[in-house]
């Protein structure tokens, strides 16, 4: 298992029944806050985190958890093109992870 991923499950589920927002940063988890309008079905990185990330090194992936278990989206598909950078999803219930590629 890739070490960010155990620092992503343990923000998942602290998060719960929120789902979690991260990222990954030149290979370590950088957990940001999620102010999504309705974070327990959605996400949206805080501006603020991302800029800070983008400031503390490389970002390599975006992450978040699915505290219900629900496969990605068409959303989560699409906004991963538009990022162009893989997307980690932990479905928490399963304790498995999804990965998208843009």
């Amino acid at each position: 298992m890739q070490d960010f991923r155990l620092d992503a499950i343990e923000h998942a589920k602290r998060e719960l029944p929120k789902e979690s927002a991260g990222l990954v940063v030149s290979g370590a988890y950088f957990p940001c806050r999620n102010i999504a309008f309705d974070p327990e079905n959605d996400f949206a990185i805080n501006p603020t985190d991302y800029a800070r990330a983008m400031f503390a090194g490389t970002i390599e992936a975006v992450v978040h958890s699915h505290p219900k278990g629900t496969p990605p989206s068409q959303l989560d598909r699409n906004a991963c093109s538009q990022t162009k950078l893989p997307w980690y999803i932990y479905s928490v219930p399963d304790e498995q992870w999804l990965t998208l590629n843009p």
